[in-house]
């Protein structure tokens, strides 16, 4: 007699739905590290943490001293790193980490305020704002509150920018999530920064603030509390001012 199998068939859509959640935890934990992923870290969490300031040259000998690493993987994370926008490479000037203006700042939400809005609108039109979507969203927000515990600037970095991408997730559009995707990093060194001049309390206060408008259901309310999130709270940190300090500090430590 043939055994019988170990998998149960789809009958229903909650099976269908724990199904999906546990092949997403099973693709995430697939993926192995490699020597490209640890470079692309450890020179996005110097600039989240302001040990890399926005317009310093990026030494590719200064990385392999300071990686342990060959040229090799440190070559195509700055080849990575470009294609995001983190550096850029000119002839005669070498490669540099990216700019934090008041005008690139300006572009950036530009392009964030309209991408989430719409996120958000399409996931709250099919219903995508309940119980399960939110439970999500509050994980992201209580990684943000380990991340503050330990004082982890980059982890707190990349927990927001983790909660900005499973918010975006929600519409299900996957042309809109590898739009959002395109300034994912550069959000993550922004909001490393924004640490240096905002505390993470009042930070993590604006994401659950977004957590319990989304779990409303008001498209309206919601397209004003992104605006507030994004534009308006993201310019009450002087960056340049930050950027100045944290460059006055680190030569004064040379």
């Amino acid at each position: 007699m043939a055994a019988k199998s170990a998998m149960p068939a789809r009958k229903t859509g909650k099976w269908q739905q724990i199904d999906e959640e546990d092949i997403d935890k099973s693709w995430a934990l697939a993926r192995p590290r490699t020597l490209v992923d640890h470079a692309v870290d450890a020179i996005l969490s110097a600039a989240s943490r302001g040990l890399l300031l926005p317009g310093d040259r990026v030494s590719e000998p200064d990385l392999v001293t300071r990686l342990g690493m060959s040229r090799v993987p440190i070559r195509e994370a700055l080849r990575i790193l470009e294609s995001q926008g983190i550096v850029s490479s000119e002839p005669y000037k070498g490669i540099r980490l990216m700019e934090i203006s008041h005008e690139r700042l300006e572009q950036i939400i530009d392009v964030r305020v309209p991408l989430e809005t719409l996120a958000c609108r399409r996931a709250i039109e099919a219903g995508r704002n309940g119980p399960r979507q939110i439970r999500i969203l509050n994980e992201s927000v209580e990684e943000l509150l380990l991340m503050q515990q330990r004082n982890d600037v980059y982890g707190f970095a990349s927990a927001d920018t983790a909660f900005h991408r499973v918010l975006c997730s929600f519409a299900m559009n996957p042309v809109l999530s590898n739009l959002w995707e395109s300034i994912a990093r550069q959000l993550t060194v922004i909001f490393g920064l924004s640490t240096m001049g905002k505390s993470m309390s009042a930070i993590i206060e604006e994401h659950q603030r977004l957590v319990d408008v989304f779990a409303e259901g008001d498209i309206r309310k919601m397209a004003e509390e992104i605006e507030q999130h994004i534009r308006v709270q993201a310019l009450d940190v002087d960056y340049e001012k930050i950027i100045a300090e944290r460059r006055k500090t680190l030569s004064q430590a040379e």
